[in-house]
């Protein structure tokens, strides 16, 4: 006995079984500016993102930044968190201009600093989904 594919496709239909192929959330690339006026602070401070997405920080001016994510090298204790089981990280140096981009894998609050400026308040939080 063969089965037309139309005739298997509406057989699955009335049991509730859906042939349709899984949708992929698209990934994408969020933007964060470093800001010097009237105070030095990430743009946006907080920022939600979903698993997989890229966050690429530019430095428009001509002082260095860090995006820090790292606690060892944070000055206050909570101003740098990560979830657990994510490895810290920094930028190093971002010159003017320049950027740094990340991948966010794992969902959880992530706090973070610039490390030259942590205490002027350039301190964030992104949220990855």
């Amino acid at each position: 006995m063969t089965l037309d594919r139309r005739l298997f496709t509406k057989l699955l239909a009335a049991f509730g079984v859906s042939t349709a192929a899984p949708a992929l959330a698209q990934s994408k690339t969020v933007e964060v500016t470093m800001r010097q006026q009237p105070k030095m602070i990430f743009v946006p401070q907080n920022l939600t993102v979903s698993v997989g997405d890229t966050v690429r920080w530019t430095n428009p001016f001509s002082i260095p930044h860090t995006v820090t994510f790292d606690p060892s090298m944070g000055a206050s204790a909570g101003n740098v968190v990560l979830p657990a089981g994510v490895e810290p990280f920094d930028s190093g140096d971002i010159e003017e201009s320049g950027t740094f981009m990340h991948t966010f894998t794992v969902a959880g609050e992530y706090k973070y600093i610039c490390k030259y400026h942590e205490s002027l308040g350039m301190v964030a939080t992104l949220t990855v989904k």
